[in-house]
């Protein structure tokens, strides 16, 4: 079985990821594998956003692409080009040998290819203050920050609720002992849906 995992910024996705790992999921984590594909794409990102967007060592400045696409359309959508082919390749390859229980943790799910291969998606959520709350006590970031990236992420949640395959919503209420049992609910209605134990 196939389950996608995602969630906005600071919904406590990475949470419920470590709770299915913990549950025997093997978790594909494709912001590490995205993290890989711009390694890979390195010199390529480079042409297109130029020199200064790597590292004394030749290494991608993550930050530094983050700065100069996030303000600029036209280059996130070339930069995208060139990284996530790379990325969709690497995900393609780890589901395939992850075994019959692999969840796919991405922010990013509903524009991924890997997404057709779900066999349900879990989509975690949480309110807005403890996003909030999070963005400043694990990212130093304020609130006009925050809301910046959270509305980033709107055009995700508006193709989720296009989504026409099975997809549950859970509620993150900040208690790892609440998520814990919601993400258990959850599993068990997918596998008996589907007829397995």
């Amino acid at each position: 079985m196939i389950l996608g995992l995602t969630g906005g910024y600071c919904t406590g996705k990475s949470t419920a990821a470590a709770v299915l790992q913990d549950e025997g999921w093997t978790i594909v984590d494709v912001d590490a594998l995205g993290h890989r594909a711009l390694e890979l794409s390195a010199i390529a990102v480079a042409d297109i956003l130029g020199p200064q967007v790597l590292g004394p060592d030749g290494r991608p400045d993550r930050r530094a692409i983050g700065a100069i696409v996030f303000a600029d359309p036209r280059l996130l959508e070339r930069y995208e080009a060139v990284v996530h082919p790379a990325m969709n390749a690497l995900v393609a390859d780890a589901v395939a040998g992850a075994g019959d229980r692999v969840c796919v943790d991405a922010a990013l799910l509903y524009r991924l290819p890997v997404v057709g291969d779900c066999d349900a998606i879990i989509e975690i959520r949480t309110s807005l203050v403890v996003r909030l709350f999070r963005a400043w006590f694990r990212d130093g970031l304020g609130p006009l920050p925050a809301l910046a990236r959270i509305a980033r992420q709107r055009q995700l949640w508006a193709a989720g609720n296009r989504f026409d395959g099975v997809r549950y919503v859970v509620w993150n209420r900040g208690d790892r002992g609440g998520l814990e049992r919601r993400l258990h609910n959850v599993i068990k209605s997918i596998f008996s849906a589907r007829g397995l134990n």
